[in-house]
């Protein structure tokens, strides 16, 4: 599988098409409100691209190491993505802050996720491991399918506003279907080895995933956030960009072992954001009573 075509060329290619819809959604403004809401910003930020890595290498260790927990940092590393956004939207919470906290994350991750990953594969894998993850080219890599494309669809945005509402729900159609079909392609290609993966992999990946959710509703709340922006952040915790995941798993890395916990977590997010989105509605309908 790692060396199919779709693999190789189609997944950074879907992804840079991916990260074209993220700029597409995106102003200038979305970057002053950073002056305007500036503690939930900074605590959103700080708990995103250090405290739950963070989670990531603690839970990784605790659970015995190895190629899954190499896979959980990887999971914990991610940035969120504009699912992040609609969910907030839907849960009633702050979405101006949502917005700030995924463009920061996107933009800020590309140098957060090499550093975090020359760490955790020696770490988890050990150092005469096949598996590595070079710094320099993935800070190359990450440029090119995060920081362009999104520059890209700002652009587009800011000359041509009307392609961007016609195009933006179409690429985020794409997004899920390129997802799918990467979840997909691992569990044909790895049949096998699919089921013992799991096992392996579903405990620690729960754990992480209310651990995050857990850090942001209570990082939030000690630092004076109040609760509609304490559960925008917890939201950002919680979601994260799989596709982008799944691109440095099987695209740089190339290894399917490591993009199980990836796999794992982009699916039972939205089941635990489901869960946050019914508590963002009880209190929006608890303060209107």
């Amino acid at each position: 599988m790692l060396g199919n075509t779709y693999i190789t060329i189609g997944l950074p290619v879907s992804l840079f098409i991916i990260m074209i819809g993220m700029g597409l959604s995106l102003t200038v403004d979305d970057f002053r409100r950073i002056r305007e809401q500036p503690k939930g910003v900074v605590v959103g930020t700080v708990l995103q691209l250090v405290g739950v890595p963070l989670l990531g290498f603690a839970i990784g260790g605790l659970f015995g190491g190895g190629v899954m927990a190499a896979g959980l940092v990887l999971s914990a590393v991610m940035p969120g993505g504009t699912t992040s956004n609609v969910l907030t939207y839907l849960a009633k919470a702050n979405l101006a802050l949502s917005i700030t906290l995924t463009v920061l994350a996107s933009l800020l991750t590309v140098l957060t996720i090499p550093f975090y990953m020359a760490y955790a594969l020696p770490m988890f894998v050990g150092e005469g491991a096949q598996l590595e993850l070079p710094f320099l080219k993935t800070l190359i890599t990450m440029m090119v399918i995060v920081i362009i494309p999104v520059c890209i669809g700002m652009f587009i945005r800011a000359k041509k506003p009307e392609l961007s509402q016609k195009f933006e729900p179409a690429i985020n159609k794409f997004a899920v279907l390129v997802l799918v079909a990467i979840i997909a392609l691992i569990a044909i290609s790895e049949s096998d080895n699919m089921p013992g993966w799991f096992a392996q992999a579903w405990i620690p990946v729960v754990a992480l995933n209310f651990a995050s959710v857990a850090l942001g509703l209570l990082g939030g709340k000690i630092s004076g956030l109040n609760a509609r922006d304490s559960l925008t952040v917890s939201i950002e915790m919680c979601v994260k960009n799989s596709t982008l995941g799944l691109t440095i798993a099987l695209s740089l890395l190339q290894n399917a072992e490591i993009a199980v916990p990836v796999v794992v977590y982009g699916l039972l997010m939205y089941v635990t954001v489901a869960a946050l989105c019914w508590y963002g509605r009880r209190l929006d309908a608890n303060s209107k009573s």
